[in-house]
């Protein structure tokens, strides 16, 4: 798969570990990202979403 076929990787759980890390993965790589966290404070991922446009995150509340 390429950056360019259109796809977007969607990620649930994404506030630290693993999601996180698959999040920035994707993104070394050129893919869109949609990633999904807990809660609605600031995590790494809404600072690597500033930094790079292709990446999208949502908060969910529970």
């Amino acid at each position: 798969m390429t950056a360019a076929d259109g796809r977007t990787a969607l990620i649930i759980g994404a506030s630290c570990g693993l999601g996180c890390a698959l999040a920035a993965a994707y993104l070394r790589r050129g893919r869109q990202v949609t990633a999904t966290v807990r809660g609605t404070g600031e995590t790494e991922l809404h600072r690597l979403a500033a930094a790079d446009g292709r990446l999208t995150v949502e908060s969910v509340r529970w």
